[in-house]
């Protein structure tokens, strides 16, 4: 039967038999989608072409993605083209000849803060700084401070032990399983600087919890002969501890080198007083008192007081009240009654 035609794929067919085979394929269906879109259809073999090309990329995003890394620099590329010309730039060959890999050069980063630092002896320094005040506890002696300083940062924010983690478990340092886990990591950063719990628990806690801390401490200075006496002696150069009282208070003097630290023992007579934790007080507090300060000798009050407001109040009841009386005054003698009802016409 001649002029058997679609519209759509704009093909003739011989008979009805190759045209209900041709309605079946997805290519007719596609046409059909084209045509409603008023767009024109494609040929088969263009059609075929595009499923092709589609079937290629489904597979690409399919596979896992080749990754070609450099483990002297620590640096992943997608493309072996982009490799090549990382190992021909002049940092690799630097560094290749120095011998040194970027894995030993890796940031620390400080789990309370979360800044970065180079070495583990400046992450140190910043873990003693003011802003953290990383420390040992109190009342006891350690043999060496940047020992002890130095496994708190892998402590903070690698694996183990999982207790000292604040990153995974978020749990204070010195609080340790005595108190429940905070919620994020926040939360147990402000923790740790409101209670002032920068440092570690010894001296006071289970034996468990000092086992991984007896390395660092150091009871030598301690040690006593059979008189009871230390066993310091005076003139020896090596004793660069210097004893000094002033009142209730015991003031120990160690110097090292060129740097001299100094450290107060105070009396167990003051202990609620020395275990008071103040809170940490504001950079702009002093800013804010001398402008105070300043405001009261202009004359200027920055808050004003109960008895102010209060005599304000009563000032303002008067002066509402004396209006009220003068104009009634007023109507009165102007013979004008303004409260009347509505329906009263004079």
């Amino acid at each position: 039967m001649p002029g058997l035609t679609c519209n759509a794929c704009n093909t003739e067919f011989k008979d009805d038999t190759e045209q209900k085979l041709h309605y079946k394929p997805e290519w007719h269906r596609y046409n059909l989608k084209r045509k409603v879109a008023g767009v024109p259809g494609v040929t088969e073999a263009l059609f075929l072409a595009r499923q092709s090309v589609l079937a290629q990329e489904k597979n690409k995003l399919g596979e896992t993605p080749m990754l070609y890394c450099c483990g002297l620099c620590g640096k992943d590329y997608k493309s072996s083209k982009a490799h090549a010309e990382h190992l021909k730039s002049r940092g690799h060959m630097m560094r290749a000849s120095e011998g040194t890999s970027q894995a030993d050069e890796k940031a620390i980063a400080c789990g309370l803060c979360g800044k970065d630092y180079k070495s583990s002896k400046a992450h140190a320094e910043h873990l003693k700084s003011r802003g953290h005040m990383m420390r040992a506890s109190e009342g006891t002696s350690h043999a060496d401070e940047k020992a002890i300083v130095k496994p708190l940062p892998q402590r903070v924010v690698n694996r183990p032990p999982p207790r000292r983690e604040v990153k995974r478990d978020y749990m204070c340092l010195y609080c340790n399983d005595r108190c429940y886990p905070f919620s994020s990591l926040e939360a147990v950063r402000k923790h740790m600087e409101a209670k002032s719990h920068c440092k570690v628990h010894y001296g006071d806690g289970d034996d468990d919890e000092e086992v991984e801390l007896d390395e660092f401490y150091d009871y030598s200075s301690s040690y006593v002969d059979d008189q009871g006496k230390q066993l310091v002696a005076s003139c020896d150069a090596s004793n660069n501890v210097e004893l000094a009282g002033r009142g209730s208070e015991l003031i120990i003097t160690t110097k090292s080198g060129e740097r001299s630290s100094t450290k107060t023992l105070g009396s167990r007579e003051f202990l609620r007083y020395y275990r008071q934790k103040p809170r940490p007080s504001l950079a702009n507090m002093a800013i804010t008192a001398a402008l105070a300060s300043r405001y009261r000798s202009m004359g200027l009050t920055t808050i004003q007081s109960r008895e102010k407001i209060v005599r304000m109040k009563v000032l303002k009841e008067m002066n509402r009240s004396g209006v009220d009386n003068m104009r009634t005054k007023m109507a009165m003698k102007s013979n004008v009654i303004r409260n009347l009802p509505k329906n009263v016409p004079y």
